[in-house]
């Protein structure tokens, strides 16, 4: 995977995943990582910027009742490829099927942007998610496989900024293109700048050092095992992000798809723990759950995505809810999290290039953050005004995503051997998404828990389901009435925080077993080695 015209400025290193980095010029290096960011801020935006344009498309379409799958096409697809994806950069190539899923991205942008009916925007919208998946778990591998070691957190950090921005941009520039042009647009804008990405990427990325296809190759490829890692996710995050929403936990829709995700999760585990000792090429290696080190974390990835992902959603929506502000001012008052964790990210990343014996202790300094912010976010006043103090307890989230995310694909790069870069990296990708689903669904469940108990007590029976239905229209409740609503919704926010404490703590003691397992292995010098003797054997 390197061009062997490239000279390299750093020497030789005695640590495997050093001697496996491409020689790549520093501006060509940056350059690349430039592509890398476009594509993975492109499929990131696309996950946001959609929400504050439902309800034009809904009106375009006149598809009210279907304008959610706008949004859950895309997100299904998004996170249930992502381990074959990563699998197959390992069979045809890093390059050749980056390039792929951004033109797939491309082309499905294109036909979205000249849908005609509800039903064929959410099945483009499925198709583009599939797109996304791979730009989301490859752009980290090529992170992984492209980057010294000594530059990993540095750039991971670079990269992971994404997330963030992705997150404050989309509703907003949503909501402007909305507002000014046709939602369309959306879609429109995707095709400049993915092409741009393409252009970077093809020219400058350094090409396997074997193009030519194989199907003997591909052949060796886990697809029974591939199959039913999209067979127990797809149902399994339905029944996550649609509980309690669309449908109630106990109808028949959630309970099914929930028990056959779950044993779907059985069967491919238990399929992958008997192919990993054939000679396929397994989509998810078992062995990871073996090894203390690389199994807990994955678990620490896992437990940190409830963080992530509830705290990026859950809390415009509460700014709403409970402070009575519009979607754009929203995003406003969550700068104070979204600017705090792509600086963080470069301060951990640059911190572990110099000193990498730190990682385990950085990665606990950072779980310890999530822990403080999520027990802060748990008892929140449900007055009118924000108060200043939600800033802060913003920033202490937003630093302890920022300080762990660089930390983990660090800890990812000395804790799996090369070979297992990709695999790593799509599992990791796929756990945390998870993470994040199951966040939001337990904050989801304990909102409307306390709306369905508290709500009844001072409104009528119609007017309950109107104002969960939607608070946008308040009209005919009295001034006193609105306040106890808001403030209802607020208490309902805090009890899914408080859950998600427990979580939080649990992640801070995986954390310590990860530093004291790391120091049993000689710390991470003595990891480096281990790794390499593996290598050679």
């Amino acid at each position: 995977m390197s061009d062997s015209k490239e000279i390299s400025e750093s020497a030789p290193s005695s640590d495997p995943s050093e001697e496996a980095t491409p020689p790549l010029s520093p501006l060509r290096l940056n350059i690349i990582v430039a592509g890398l960011w476009i594509s993975l801020f492109l499929a990131a935006l696309d996950s946001t910027i959609i929400s504050t344009a439902l309800l034009s498309i809904a009106s375009d379409f006149h598809g009210d009742d279907q304008s959610g799958w706008i949004v859950t096409a895309y997100l299904l697809t998004y996170n249930a490829f992502v381990l074959i994806l990563a699998k197959l950069s390992d069979v045809v190539g890093l390059k050749p099927l980056l390039l792929a899923c951004n033109a797939l991205f491309l082309v499905a942008s294109v036909a979205c942007s000249v849908a005609r009916s509800m039903e064929q925007l959410i099945i483009f919208r499925a198709i583009e998610g599939i797109g996304a998946s791979g730009l989301y778990c490859l752009v980290f591998i090529a992170i992984l496989q492209l980057v010294s070691l000594s530059k990993t957190g540095m750039y991971s950090g670079i990269i992971s900024s994404v997330f963030a921005l992705s997150n404050l941009a989309g509703p907003l520039l949503g909501g402007v293109i909305v507002d000014n042009t046709t939602w369309r647009w959306i879609f429109y804008m995707n095709i400049p700048i993915s092409s741009i990405a393409i252009l970077i990427l093809g020219s400058m990325m350094p090409a396997p050092a074997s193009t030519s296809f194989q199907l003997k190759t591909l052949a060796k490829l886990d697809w029974v095992g591939a199959v039913l890692s999209v067979s127990w996710l797809i149902p399994l995050l339905f029944a996550l992000e649609e509980g309690g929403s669309q449908y109630t936990w106990k109808s028949s829709v959630i309970i099914g798809t929930l028990t056959g995700g779950i044993v779907g999760l059985v069967a491919f585990l238990a399929y992958e723990a008997w192919v990993q000792r054939s000679a396929k090429e397994a989509i998810f290696p078992v062995r990871f759950l073996y090894d203390s080190m690389q199994g807990l974390l994955l678990l620490n990835i896992f437990f940190t995505g409830f963080a992530f992902y509830t705290a990026i959603i859950t809390l415009p929506q509460r700014f709403q809810a409970v402070n009575g502000v519009s979607a754009a001012r929203a995003g406003v008052l969550e700068l104070a999290l979204t600017l705090c964790m792509p600086f963080f990210s470069l301060v951990a990343g640059m911190s572990l290039s110099k000193r990498p014996e730190w990682t385990y202790s950085v990665l606990i300094f950072g779980c310890a953050f999530l822990l403080i912010a999520t027990a802060c976010l748990s008892h929140l006043p449900v007055q009118k005004s924000v108060p200043a103090t939600e800033f802060g307890f913003q920033v202490i989230m937003g630093a302890g995503l920022g300080i762990i995310s660089p930390t983990q694909y660090f800890a990812l790069k000395i804790s799996f051997l090369p070979r297992d870069t990709a695999s790593a990296t799509g599992a990791m990708n796929m756990l945390r998404a998870m993470g994040g689903c199951i966040g939001l669904a337990i904050t989801s469940s304990m909102l409307t828990s306390k709306l369905d108990a508290d709500l009844p007590l001072f409104l009528a029976p119609d007017l309950v389901g109107r104002v969960k239905e939607s608070l946008d229209d308040l009209s005919g409740l009295t001034a006193e009435q609105v306040l106890k609503i808001r403030a209802v919704y607020g208490k309902g926010y805090d009890s899914g925080f408080q859950v998600l404490i427990a979580f939080a703590g649990a992640n801070v003691l995986i954390a310590v077993l990860l530093l004291w397992a790391s120091r049993k292995r000689g710390g991470v010098d003595g990891m480096f080695e281990a790794i390499r003797l593996a290598s050679e054997s």
